[in-house]
Order: structure tokens, then C-alpha cells, then sequence
């Protein structure tokens, strides 16, 4: 056993009052809670001071030696729980703190501070959007404005490359492109024959109309609902046109447009492949975007609505004077053909006008056309195309010529109003019964079959008339018989309305000019017309409605 001398018992008595102060100061902190302090470190410099206090009285080190061991084996236990036990306790500490912000989620008043952010930026993009429509009020094309703004303003929100803004046609239901701008590769399978040019694929985008089904943009119009594509090599509902680089399909937003919580069109976002893919913000902005721009359009349609038929009212009237007079009076008899036609105009419309031109013995041209937009736009167009043609069909140009050379001149105009129209074009030759066909855009020709009694369809699809300048047309060379009967019309007789809005459609013409094919041209036509006044009764119509029945006798 060790003794100990005076100088040694000086450093002890000052641990022991060193002590007494850290247990003064733990008590503090316990008294004023200002940390967690374990009683463990209490017992701890209780033993401690203890030791040195009896070490010192009796001048025997085995004690000191014997408190510092006991207050080792007190504090370890404590220590190895500790780091044991650690890792534990956070993870038991996060949850806790994880399931105390989902509770505050959850509860009203943290839903308002959470949500607060978002309604003060959806309320500042409503201003936003109804003010400036109420600034495009009184300009001639205040849609088109307000459309090109809200392009704009996905486009630099949600750094898109792309924008592409679509709108249902209410009678047609189908969704046509209004607004387009940046790289937007189509995710939708381009026709097989449209070759692979950017201008030539911008072209088919800009004028392609989607039904309601079957491709993305009317998925998600039906569905109803936002669509987030991030990569869309692993969606199917985007078709991969490729392998150009600009047919590259990247990350997509599909955005409905509601009004009154009826869809009404799609706003479109595109980002392409090599860069960042759309998230959840963009994805947010986009929807709040176009919520605003939906709630601005409802009176912005309003007062389109309202003007338009003001407007269409006076000028139609005026159109519709002259558009009777551009129809020929009285139709040249030709050699062993029958001739029937009609036309039917809806008010404030004036978009059809046929024309029958003898412009020599080896060649009568019979012409049915369907002119887009109406009243005096739609007209000033017919007198342009009817001009054109006039003149041409008196070369000896084929049908097919023909029509290209009028698509030029029709394509060289720099109006500001849409200069498209869909032409059906027969060339007739009386001498040999031979006839040469073209077409563009929509209006069908039908062929009925004296031979096999059949009737079928022989015009095929094609861009219309102004759309592309560089467009061909194509010459369909058929031989006629005696009893052969070609029929051709506009798309306003077949897609005319009965009560429950179904369209007439092109198997119940068909079906009228077989069942009749042994009257003259002239009762066919009337015949067909008969029979759209009963399938249609007093039920509106919003377009035009034209006819053309040539039966070959003899």
C-alpha cells in the first residue's frame, strides 16, 4: 500500500472540488433543462469525488485506484448501450419526425401553409391570362393571339422545345391543330407515302386532324386527364417514326383543356431525347398554365361566338348573293351524258360552288369544289380558284396538271386568310368515252358499274389545294361504258345531321345511286336529295352541301 506526501494531496483536492462544480453545474442544467443529461454521469462523479475525499483522509492510493475502476464499470455498460444503440434510436427518432409532418400534412391548417405557394401562383397566372384576353377582344384574330400567348408562355415555363396546341371541332369530333411552334416530333405514325422532309412533316402536322381514339392526343382528350411521358422509348402510346434525328421521339406533357369541365382541346409539350426529361415541376406548371388559359378562353369563345355570327350574318348575306351567281344557270348538254347537280348553302357559309367548262370537242371539264373558312373569305377564295381553273383546263394539260398549276397560284398568294380548298376534277372526253380524274383533299369520286352493277370509291386521299406548293397530283385514266355513272360531292352532304346527330355518310350515298342507277343524272341527284332531306328532317346544318352525278348513256 502507497502512502501519500503533502505535495501529492494538493491536485486531488482540487479534482474533488472540481467535481463539486460539475455536479453544481449538472444540476443547473437539470434544474433549468436545458439539455438531456443521463443520471449515470451524477453517479458517476458522486463515486469519483467520493474516492479522492477518503483517499486523501486516509493517505492510501489502493483507494483512488479502486473509484476510478468503479467508475469505469459504471460508465461502460452506459457507453455500449450507446453505440449499440444509436443508430436505432435515430432511425426510430426520423420516423417519428416523419410521421409527426405527415400528420401536420394532413391537417387543415398545414395544408393551407403547404398549398398556399401554389394558389397565390395559380391565382397570378389567371390575372395574367384573363387580361390579356380581355385585351384581344376587338383584333380580327384574337384566337389565334390568344393562343399564340399561351404557346408561349408552356413553352419558356416549362423550357419545352416544343408546343403544339389543339382544339375539338364540336360537330366532327375530332382535334385539329391551332398553334405550333419549336421541335415537336410527331408521336403519332406518319402516313407511309409522306416522305421524311422536315418542311413536309411540319406540313402534315400543322393540317392533320386526330380523332378521339387511337392516337395520344385523343387518349388523353377522352381520358380526360394530365398525361407525364419522362421517356418515351418505353411508352407505346408514342409512336418512334425515326430513325431520322428530328423524328427522335424525347420526354412529353399531354394537357386537356376544360371548360366547365368539358374537354375542349390538348395542350402539347415536347423536350427532345438529349436533353433533361420533364419532372413533376414542369409537369405542374404545365397543368396550372393551362388551367388559367381555360378558364380565359370560356370568354373569350364567348364573345367569338357572339361577334362571328354578327359578323357572318352580314356578310354572308352578301356572299351568298354572289356565290349563286358564280354557279352555272344552265349546263351545257354534252353527247351522251346525263347531268345532275345541286347545291345546298348553310347560312353565313359559302364554302362549295361546282362548274361544268366545254372548253373544246375532245374535253368537258366537270369541277366540284369545297372552299374552308366561310362568308366573304371563303368566297373571295372560290373566285381566285374558280379563275385558275377556267383558265388552265383550256390547255391540253392532264387533270393532274392542271390542279398542280392552280395549287401554285393558289400557294403564292401572301394573304392572311386561309386559301385551302378540296377539288375533284374530271376530265371528260365525249368521243371516246375516256375520262382522267384528279383530286385533292377531301371530295370523294365514285365509280358505278353498269358491268358488274358495283359502286366503289376511286379517288384516293391527298393534300388540298394551297397547302404545299411543290404538291403533284396524280391523273386516275379510267374507260367508261354506257350506263357507267361517276358521282362526286362535297363533305358538308355527307357528313349532314339527323336529330341524333349522326352523319349521312358516304355508304348511304352510295347506297341511293345503286339503287337508282337506271334514272338519268339529273333524277339521281334528286333522288339523293330527297333522301338527305328525310334522314336529315329540320335538324341544322353547318356546312354546305353540293352534288354532281355524270351518267354515260349510249
Amino acid at each position: 500500500m502507497y502512502s501519500l506526501d503533502s505535495f501529492t494531496n494538493v491536485p486531488l483536492i482540487i479534482s474533488a472540488v472540481a467535481g463539486l462544480l460539475l455536479i453544481s453545474l449538472l444540476a443547473v442544467i437539470k434544474y433549468r433543462n436545458t439539455a438531456k443529461i443521463s443520471f449515470i454521469f451524477y453517479v458517476v462523479l458522486v463515486v469519483l469525488i467520493a474516492g479522492i475525499i477518503y483517499t486523501v483522509s486516509t493517505s492510501h492510493t489502493i483507494y483512488l485506484a479502486c473509484t476510478i475502476l468503479a467508475a469505469e464499470i459504471l460508465v461502460l455498460p452506459y457507453l455500449i448501450i450507446l453505440a449499440s444503440g444509436i443508430s436505432i434510436k435515430r432511425e426510430k427518432k426520423a420516423k417519428q419526425k416523419s410521421a409527426e409532418a405527415e400528420k401536420a400534412e394532413s391537417s387543415p391548417g398545414k395544408a393551407d401553409a403547404v398549398t398556399l405557394e401554389r394558389y397565390e401562383k395559380i391565382l397570378a397566372v389567371n390575372r395574367d391570362f384573363t387580361v390579356k384576353a380581355a385585351n384581344m377582344f376587338s383584333d380580327e384574330d384574337s384566337l389565334d393571339k390568344f393562343l399564340g400567348y399561351f404557346n408561349k408562355k408552356l413553352t419558356e415555363t416549362t423550357h419545352a422545345d416544343g408546343c403544339v396546341i389543339l382544339l375539338a371541332d364540336e360537330f366532327d369530333n375530332i382535334l385539329a391543330v391551332r398553334s405550333m411552334s419549336g421541335s415537336f416530333p410527331p408521336p403519332y405514325k406518319l402516313p407511309d407515302d409522306l416522305p421524311h422532309k422536315p418542311v413536309r412533316i411540319e406540313t402534315n402536322f400543322r393540317y392533320a386532324q386526330f380523332p378521339l381514339q387511337d392516337n395520344v392526343f385523343g387518349n388523353v382528350a377522352s381520358g380526360g386527364e394530365p398525361v407525364l411521358i419522362p421517356d418515351s422509348s418505353k411508352d407505346t402510346r408514342i409512336y418512334q417514326n425515326g430513325p431520322e434525328d428530328f423524328l427522335a421521339c424525347g420526354s412529353y406533357i399531354f394537357v386537356p383543356i376544360k371548360i366547365n369541365d368539358e374537354v375542349t382541346g390538348v395542350a402539347s409539350l415536347s423536350r427532345n431525347p438529349d436533353k433533361e426529361k420533364f419532372g413533376a415541376a414542369e409537369f405542374e406548371d404545365a397543368k396550372i398554365i393551362t388551367e388559367a388559359a381555360s378558364t380565359a378562353l370560356k370568354p373569350l369563345f364567348s364573345f367569338l361566338e357572339y361577334s362571328e355570327h354578327s359578323e357572318l350574318t352580314k356578310e354572308g348575306d352578301i356572299a351568298a348573293k354572289f356565290q349563286k351567281q358564280l354557279l352555272p344557270e344552265k349546263l351545257p348538254a354534252v353527247t351522251n351524258v346525263s347531268l345532275g347537280c345541286w347545291s345546298s348553302t348553310a347560312e353565313n357559309v359559302c364554302g362549295d360552288y361546282y362548274d361544268v367548262i366545254f372548253s373544246r370537242r375532245d374535253r368537258v371539264s366537270y369541277i366540284m369544289a369545297d372552299i374552308a373558312g366561310k362568308g366573304m373569305n371563303s368566297f373571295t377564295v372560290m373566285v381566285m380558284v374558280r379563275a385558275m381553273l377556267r383558265l388552265i383546263v383550256n390547255t391540253p394539260q392532264s387533270a393532274g396538271t392542271i390542279l398542280s398549276w392552280a395549287n401554285k397560284g393558289i400557294c403564292a398568294e401572301n394573304s392572311n386568310i386561309d386559301h385551302f380548298a378540296s377539288v375533284a376534277l374530271i376530265n371528260y372526253n365525249p368521243l371516246n368515252s375516256e375520262a382522267q380524274i384528279t383530286t385533292c383533299g377531301i371530295n370523294p369520286v365514285l365509280l358505278y358499274s353498269a358491268k358488274t352493277n358495283t359502286i366503289s370509291k376511286i379517288s384516293g386521299a391527298g393534300e388540298p389545294l394551297g397547302v404545299e406548293k411543290e404538291t403533284v397530283y396524280k391523273d386516275i385514266n379510267i374507260k367508261l361504258a354506257s350506263g357507267d355513272i361517276l358521282v362526286t360531292c362535297t363533305d358538308g352532304l355527307l357528313e349532314s345531321l339527323n336529330e341524333f346527330g349522326i352523319q349521312y355518310s358516304l355508304t348511304s350515298l352510295m347506297k341511293v345511286v345503286e339503287t337508282n342507277h337506271q334514272l338519268s343524272g339529273r333524277d339521281i341527284a334528286n333522288r339523293v336529295k330527297d333522301d338527305i332531306k328525310k334522314y336529315c328532317g329540320n335538324t341544322q346544318q353547318y356546312d354546305d352541301q353540293s352534288l354532281m352525278v355524270i351518267k354515260i348513256q349510249g
